[in-house]
């Protein structure tokens, strides 16, 4: 799947604005993360084996970690396209 632009800003954001990702996922999960937790990213790219014995990649929008007091998962996609494709690719990463 292309990205289109929407996708794009959306990735920067998250890379270069790591800062507001604390007071998001507060507010989103309610959560109550102080902002001094450490957030790791896992690699955004992942090879799917197909039938035929090829690898076909994907790449997610964002899929980290936090880490306080406990450590907690989480997977981040953005899609601006109507269809119903991001189950699917939720799946797919995180199987």
């Amino acid at each position: 799947m292309p990205n289109t632009p929407y996708d794009d800003v959306f990735r920067t954001l998250l890379n270069d604005c790591r800062h507001l990702i604390i007071p998001v996922i507060n507010e989103i999960f309610g959560e109550n993360y102080i902002g001094t937790e450490k957030i790791i990213f896992s690699p955004n790219e992942h090879f799917l084996n197909q039938q035929d014995g090829d690898e076909q990649e994907r790449i997610t929008d964002t899929s980290f970690k936090i880490i306080g007091t406990k450590e907690k998962k989480y997977h981040w996609e953005c899609q601006s396209t109507p269809d119903s494709s991001m189950l699917v690719r939720f799946f797919e990463y995180d199987a």
